[in-house]
């Protein structure tokens, strides 16, 4: 009997009457042997959202959205982007139920940000208006990370420095309960950050869009770990 492909779900967001993500992540969980699930924003039904966690093996939070600052205890700055809330609060219960079920979770960008306010972390809600000193991390910015020693994600990229493109103009402000950092840029921003368990492995850059092995290995990780869990069943 041949082994069924991990199901890795990806949170979405509510769209002009659809629901929408980048495919890039898609199509990089299928090439890393996985089986994408796109998870709807359902805020008003915890009980489908539980039903779907149910069903699959991973899970992935993207990028592309401002988190409500009400969840780390702040008022909008003047640059905020548009928030979705309706997408927020069905992360918190999609993460939540995938934590309860040890399944793997991957962060990244935004999805890194959300993790980091799940655990009761906080965010700089703009990198250049609250952090003058910091280098460019918009618009595909390139920039040097250093990855820590004894981390998960330098076992995964197997290099202490690499290039990153960024698209963010939020970070990490204050560090989760529970969470660790494992990768910063030159400027201090926050690059990754991961647990203990190696449950979560979140990142700052967007991997999807790179073509390189580094950016593969993190795809693969996710979907090799799910493997690795059902062989200890």
């Amino acid at each position: 009997m041949s082994v069924k492909a991990p199901v890795i779900g990806i949170t979405t967001d509510y769209k002009n009457k659809y629901f929408g993500i980048e495919a890039a992540y898609s199509k990089a969980i299928a090439s890393a042997g996985g089986l994408p699930l796109l998870i709807p924003s359902l805020d008003k039904s915890k009980k489908v959202l539980k039903q779907i966690v149910d069903r699959i093996d991973g899970l992935l939070i993207p990028g592309s959205r401002d988190m409500d600052p009400k969840h780390y205890r702040q008022t909008p700055h003047i640059k905020l982007n548009p928030m979705d809330r309706k997408r927020t609060d069905s992360e918190f219960i999609v993460l939540e139920e995938s934590l309860k079920r040890g399944i793997p979770v991957m962060g990244i960008c935004g999805g890194m940000q959300f993790i980091n306010v799940f655990y009761g972390g906080s965010l700089y809600q703009d990198i250049k208006s609250l952090l003058p000193d910091a280098i460019n991390h918009e618009q595909g910015a390139i920039h040097q990370i250093s990855i820590k020693n004894n981390t998960l994600l330098r076992k995964i990229i197997k290099k202490s420095k690499i290039n990153v493109k960024s698209y963010h103009h939020q970070a990490i402000k204050k560090v989760g309960k529970g969470l660790k950092i494992s990768a910063i840029s030159k400027d201090k921003i926050v690059e990754s950050l991961e647990t203990d368990d190696r449950q979560i492995i979140a990142v700052q850059w967007h991997p999807e869009l790179e073509q390189n092995e580094e950016s593969k290995n993190l795809f693969k990780f996710i979907v090799d770990r799910v493997s690795t869990i059902r062989s200890n069943l």
